[in-house]
């Protein structure tokens, strides 16, 4: 272990992280850039420009019996990591700051100046106390900083990954101060060879860290799109892509169908115009999203545009009683929205266990709509 890494030199491991880091800071500018709104990619760069600083100095800048600058050098490695979660929360509309995020840099600040305040008043610690503390204020700022990322990119991308491989990467970290650690204070290697392993990791790290960031903005765009694809473009309810898509999902027991039906809506257009007719169907799947975000199932129920004036409301885990509700709520809904007087009719049915795909739950919906239509409209019929 001693002479695993005695052929590399410390002094390029640093400058390769520094190029590192300006090639990235150059990418998240050049985004910025391109799109001045997204200051994410600022504090990106930011971040960046100062690890490098810091790279810097500890290299080129600092003189080894300096210990306040050595002290503020490190401290900025983690001050570093703040501007990547500023970043993060800023992308997924959080807000910037938290009081905990200043633990951290104050900790390793606090460590490497501790063991020198204790000599300075007479007192005595190992030679070694200095790494070993400054090195568990950096660890522990990766792992705070690494769980805030992963917590607050799934807010911002649910099903995204690159939010989740940059808050694990910088998570990642913590085993290269833990070896420094433990390597410091068993003295299972001297403080070049503890250097060198952990800017190796840099290496890897580094770039892993900064393509899940770069990756953040772009799996937000592709889910906005996605998204943009499954919705109708008049009502903003989801269309049959969307149902398409998901239909295996909806496909279980306990999940109950609302198909619902405007009476008489070629009359509404024929009488009061197509813009009343479309004021008619925005006003019907506003009222069935708020039934769907009200109603009492265990699970959010979702408003689907088939086409024309037909729509189906469906609700995971719920109970014909509680499909009943939701179907009355509707039709209360629609009394009170006016400017005319008009009605809907809604057919429900539930999955069943030897339905093979949820069209034959479809068919069965639309058996109950004909049979309230047919006794009278304006009425719900299961």
């Amino acid at each position: 272990m001693r002479d695993m890494f005695i052929s590399i030199d410390l002094a390029t491991l640093r400058l390769c992280s520094v190029l590192a880091c300006v090639t990235f800071a150059i990418i998240f500018v050049a985004l910025w850039r391109g799109r001045s709104d997204q200051l994410h990619h600022a504090h990106w760069a930011a971040s960046l420009l100062l690890y490098c600083v810091a790279l810097a100095g500890l290299e080129w800048i600092y003189l080894p019996e300096d210990v306040m600058i050595r002290a503020l050098l490190v401290t900025a490695l983690t001050a570093s990591n703040i501007l990547v979660v500023t970043g993060v929360r800023l992308f997924a509309k959080r807000p910037l700051w938290r009081w905990w995020m200043g633990i951290p840099p104050a900790a390793t600040l606090i460590g490497f100046l501790l063991p020198h305040l204790v000599r300075l008043m007479g007192g005595s610690l190992p030679s070694e106390s200095e790494q070993v503390l400054g090195a568990m204020g950096l660890a522990l700022g990766m792992g705070v900083f690494g769980l805030d990322i992963m917590r607050q990119s799934r807010r911002a991308v649910p099903h995204g990954y690159g939010g989740r491989i940059a808050g694990l990467t910088m998570m990642a970290y913590i085993p290269c101060y833990l070896y420094a650690i433990v390597g410091e204070v068993l003295h299972l290697a001297t403080p070049g060879t503890l250097a060198t392993a952990a800017l190796l990791s840099d290496q890897l790290l580094l770039m892993l860290l900064n393509l899940g960031l770069i990756a953040m903005p772009a799996e937000s765009a592709l889910a906005a799109l996605r998204e943009s694809t499954w919705r109708d473009g008049l009502t903003r309810v989801y269309n049959r892509a969307w149902l398409a898509t998901n239909e295996h999902t909806l496909l279980r027991a306990g999940t109950w169908l609302a198909h619902i039906d405007v009476d008489h809506f070629k009359s509404i257009n024929d009488r009061y115009g197509h813009a009343a007719g479309d004021a008619a169907l925005v006003g019907l799947a506003r009222a069935l999203t708020m039934a769907t975000e009200e109603c009492e199932t265990r699970r959010a129920g979702h408003a689907v545009r088939m086409g024309g004036d037909e729509f189906l409301v469906i609700m995971p885990e719920a109970s014909l009683p509680a499909a009943q509700r939701l179907a009355h709520d509707v039709r209360a809904a629609i009394s009170r929205l006016g400017p005319f007087e008009w009605t809907v009719s809604t057919g429900l049915a539930g999955v069943e266990p030897e339905d093979r795909s949820f069209s034959d739950v479809i068919e069965r919906a639309d058996r109950q709509l004909y049979a309230a239509k047919l006794a009278g409209r304006n009425r719900v019929a299961a």
